[in-house]
């Protein structure tokens, strides 16, 4: 049987796991990737880069990644509302808006890919993982099967990064992670389509739940339809009448000769929306990384801002280690990124289902839209947190639970009735339903969680 050994094994080469192997590498890491299809890929996921994830490349030095193949500087957000609509640019440093991109998934991981391969330190062998080989209760490599399929090896390694994705094949053996499917988007690809604001995501605060639109290259604008049902969409007359007849009619008319021409070509492709929260369970010689250890909904675009994070963290632990023959040192870099992930990924998380969950109730969506057309500081800290410019957990709570108070606000108004107040506490009740069950996924610290229990006990 064919065996080698190296100081880390990635399983998988998507975003996260192409980006730690280029990563370790610079850093004279000896490292090999394993991932079953080394082609291009064709995804509507992992489009939208905010500028805390550039921010996380150029901190890398990688991000010169971005260049070269089409990608589309991000500005900021548009925001529509039945007719109405406003603009909330991305927030300054030094001076200077910060930009996030757009671009084809499958361009952006083929750029870092390439770079992670042109380093000697870096193996990347197109084949299939199908065990995680154990010795005395520590993952010490992987069993793989390789394209041609003809020869079971093995390959050993210091440390194992399971990082193979949403349906990663390994989560199981390291976590306890529930996977909830909290909705569909029925992804479309517009042709030449004009935008009422250049370079910038449009939220459509759309019935019965939201749509999102953003360039991928010079000529291809992505458009994201939610579906909040158990099961995915299919294509049918019915489908496409409900997006002709519903939707249309809630799209920027800037927007609609490009969505029309795709509705009727037809080219519809259907991605479920995961919510999983971290929830790893400890296991020596073995980590996992980007989304087999995390996601959320990716309304808010955050899924590879929180990726290229923990790429990071985990990294720069990896990194300083030096010597890769300490099982004691590797286990404390392990746990030391397990224990820390969630003091910067903890907004991107909480946001993403938050502003989803919103965006499903009439009242909570209109009392969104509302406070942020404000402007000043009620869209401009916001969106410094949507774009993970900010990763303040405590600035996000408080501009939801500011959103809900406004709501209510508006509610009872001047003249306040038994009907409005009874109105105003369920949409108190169900802001604390969407919010609290996410807190209590980052671990939060006691006086926050005594917090929560006790005004969920006073909404009940």
């Amino acid at each position: 049987m064919h065996e080698e050994k190296y100081d880390v094994c990635i399983i998988g080469a998507g975003v996260a796991g192409s980006a730690m192997a280029a990563y370790l590498g610079m850093h004279g890491v000896r490292v090999v990737v394993i991932e079953k299809n080394i082609n291009e890929r064709d995804v509507m996921i992992g489009e939208l880069l905010q500028p805390g994830g550039v921010e996380q490349l150029e901190q890398m030095r990688l991000a010169h990644l971005l260049e070269g193949f089409d990608a589309q500087e991000m500005e900021g957000y548009a925001l529509f509302m039945e007719g109405d609509c406003f603009q909330i640019p991305y927030p300054t440093e030094n001076g200077k808006q910060v930009k996030g991109r757009g671009f084809r998934n499958g361009k952006f991981v083929q750029q870092i890919r390439n770079y992670a391969q042109s380093n000697s330190n870096v193996l990347l062998l197109e084949a299939t993982v199908n065990e995680l080989l154990e010795d005395e209760n520590r993952i010490v490599g992987v069993n793989y099967l390789s394209k041609e399929g003809k020869e079971e090896k093995r390959i050993y390694a210091n440390l194992t990064i399971v990082s193979d994705g949403m349906f990663s094949a390994f989560r199981e053996q390291l976590s306890e992670n529930e996977k909830k499917v909290s909705s569909y988007f029925l992804g479309l690809i517009l042709k030449d389509c004009v935008l009422p604001f250049k370079n910038h995501g449009h939220v459509i605060v759309a019935k019965p739940s939201p749509c999102l639109v953003y360039p991928i290259s010079i000529a291809e604008t992505r458009m994201l339809i939610d579906f909040p049902q158990e099961e995915a969409p299919r294509k049918s007359a019915e489908l496409s009448a409900h997006l002709l007849q519903t939707i249309a009619p809630q799209l920027p008319k800037e927007i609609l000769p490009s969505f029309i021409t795709a509705v009727e070509e037809g080219k519809f492709r259907v991605m479920p929306n995961h919510l999983i929260p971290a929830k790893p369970v400890f296991k020596e010689g073995a980590v996992l990384l980007g989304d087999s250890l995390n996601m959320r909904h990716p309304l808010t675009g955050g899924g590879m801002t929180a990726a290229l994070t923990d790429v990071r963290n985990l990294g720069e632990r990896l990194i300083a280690l030096k010597d890769f023959s300490s099982f004691e040192k590797i286990n404390e870099a392990v746990q030391g990124f397990y224990q820390t992930r969630h003091n910067q990924n903890a907004t991107i998380n909480i946001l993403a289902d938050a502003l989803y969950g919103v965006m499903k109730n009439d009242d909570l969506k209109e009392a969104c839209y509302n406070y942020l057309k404000r402007g000043g500081t009620y869209a401009e800290e916001p969106v410094s947190i949507l774009s993970a410019v900010s990763r303040d957990k405590n600035l996000l709570l408080r501009h939801f639970f500011a959103v809900v108070f406004c709501g209510i606000k508006d509610i009872v108004g001047w003249m306040p009735s038994v009907k409005k107040i009874k109105r105003s506490h369920r949409l108190l009740s169900d802001a604390m339903d969407i919010v609290s069950p996410l807190v209590m996924n980052e671990k939060p610290g006691l006086f926050t969680k005594y917090s929560f229990r006790l005004a969920e006990k006073l909404v009940a």
